[in-house]
């Protein structure tokens, strides 16, 4: 969320009808959420019991889902240069 540009924060801020502090607002929670717990369960009940309407909770789960998916692509790529370095370690002995 942190990637779009000035016509798009507009649009969304038309979108929810909110203004600008009230956005930044929204995706700093939606930031927080997802770092207070794993499980995909509680990450929902969190978002349901932040009191968003349907257009905010949708905007919330899009940025959850941003954060989410960038961190399972992190422990991903660290997995594979983990096994990488243990490969050229183990075949250079």
């Amino acid at each position: 969320m942190n990637d779009i540009n000035k016509l798009e924060k507009e649009k969304l801020l038309q979108l929810l009808e909110c203004n600008i502090e009230e956005l930044d607002l929204l995706i700093r929670k939606s930031n927080e959420i997802p770092q207070e717990s794993d499980n995909t369960y509680d990450i929902l009940l969190k978002v349901l019991q932040q009191g968003f309407n349907i257009r905010e909770a949708v905007l919330a789960g899009i940025t959850i889902g941003e954060t989410l998916g960038y961190e399972k692509a992190k422990l991903k790529m660290e997995e594979e240069i983990k096994e990488k370095l243990y490969r050229a370690f183990k075949n250079s002995q």
